[in-house]
């Protein structure tokens, strides 16, 4: 996924035309409303005072019906400690002990995140704290209360529910995919996701084209009417260049991924490059000259130069049968794919924890470190693959696909006419308005 935001980045050429953008809402408001609309009774009858500043961050307190109680709500600021906020509103400090010992098995309120909103219920007669409510992200909060008659303190977490709808968003690529879709949190993450979910067919920072066209289903979170933001990618169409592609995101038993509408993922088997490079310095060639050996061989492999260290990871789901140096190859790493690809790691500086032959490996995983081992001149990653014992190019390969247990088939089938009925409602719907 940091490829993919890196790369985005780096496009910037045309204007786009926006697909469908909402206004956005910083959740610690919304969630600070929420607390306040759910669990606080407030009395309209008397003034509220403002305290600290008039931006985002500055807390107010409301004086409850019940003597001598107070109602402390506002928001952490960059830097603040739950200390700072006891000093602040003059509250008891005692009883941050017994309040972070309660807490510690939910969350570690040492760990304050700038913006996000809090409520204090005090006792004014003795400033002690009562209750502390914090809101920890966006699904969920923190409540630590004191138990009645007793010092101690209890806490638990609550998760907030939200109702989820489908919402389409869609568009034409002018400039690149972020500008396109907008540059906000919210669409630039889902920007992120769509990349990541074509991420092997379509290189975003060198394929697309100017009048590339997109359609997104998305689930969209809302409460109490309030949007609040974008969930998951239920269904994704991109005409790149032309040509179409499509992503289902499905579930079956205790996995999830995107699959075209053949029932194939879209995720492949093996991945062309296991790590983020520079650039290319070998490719795959039966007659090279070696750089270091003067004499031309074969070079059955691609070296991808990276700075020494970076992570490589696993092309694909496998089992380790080599780990350990290899003379020329220096430390190296073989996994076999159990469906006749091997894949082979060269030239590399250490290797990761644990990892030894016979390990479990899943796409993905980090197997160990760029060097520049064995014979090398500089630091790179040295990737050969090897298809029934056959070293073939990766950069041309056709990458094998994983299809849908056979089982799932029909199931699947019906859940693709649903979203296609849904992506067409959708586009009724968007076209009326």
């Amino acid at each position: 996924m940091g490829r993919i935001k890196s790369l985005i980045r780096n496009l910037r050429r045309f204007q786009p035309r926006r697909g469908r953008n909402r206004p956005m809402i910083f959740f610690s408001l919304v969630f600070a409303t929420f607390l306040s609309m759910t669990h606080f009774t407030l009395d309209l009858s008397r003034p509220v005072m403002v305290v600290g500043s008039k931006n985002a961050s500055a807390s107010n307190t409301v004086q409850g019906k019940t003597p001598h109680i107070e109602k402390i709500r506002g928001f952490i600021q960059k830097g603040e400690t739950l200390y700072d906020i006891t000093r602040k509103y003059g509250l008891k400090t005692g009883d941050l002990l017994n309040i972070t010992r309660a807490s510690k098995d939910f969350h570690d309120l040492r760990d304050l995140r700038p913006t996000m909103s809090y409520h204090i219920v005090v006792d004014r007669k003795n400033n002690d704290i009562l209750e502390l409510k914090y809101a920890i992200d966006d699904t969920s909060y923190l409540t630590v209360s004191k138990k009645l008659n007793r010092e101690d303190f209890q806490a638990q977490m609550t998760s907030l529910t939200y109702e989820t709808r489908v919402g389409l968003i869609s568009g034409e690529i002018r400039s690149n995919l972020i500008e396109s879709i907008g540059t906000d949190k919210e669409h630039t993450n889902v920007a992120y996701e769509l990349a990541d979910v074509f991420a092997y067919d379509i290189d975003f920072t060198t394929d697309l084209r100017k009048s590339d066209k997109y359609q997104i289903l998305i689930e969209e979170r809302f409460r109490d009417n309030i949007f609040i933001g974008y969930g998951k990618i239920l269904y994704a169409s991109f005409v790149n260049d032309g040509e179409k592609y499509e992503a289902f995101r499905y579930t079956y038993g205790d996995t999830t991924e995107y699959f075209r509408s053949d029932g194939n993922s879209v995720k492949k088997a093996l991945m062309r490059a296991p790590l983020n490079y520079r650039y290319i310095s070998s490719f795959f060639s039966y007659n090279r000259m070696h750089p270091i050996l003067k004499i031309v061989r074969p070079h059955l492999g691609v070296d991808y130069v990276a700075p020494s260290g970076t992570p490589v990871s696993a092309a694909g789901d496998g089992i380790v049968v080599k780990a350990g140096y290899n003379g020329q190859y220096g430390n190296n790493v073989w996994i076999d794919h159990r469906n006749g690809y091997v894949t082979c790691y060269g030239h590399l500086s250490r290797y990761a924890k644990k990892l030894k032959v016979g390990s479990k490996v899943e796409m993905g995983q980090i197997i160990g470190y760029v060097g520049a081992t064995g014979l090398a001149t500089g630091s790179h990653l040295d990737y050969k693959v090897t298809l029934q014992g056959k070293a073939i190019n990766p950069l041309a390969m056709k990458l094998p696909t994983r299809p849908i247990p056979s089982n799932h088939k029909k199931a699947f089938a019906n859940y693709v006419a649903q979203m296609r009925s849904n992506l067409d409602k959708s586009l009724i719907a968007s076209n009326i308005k």
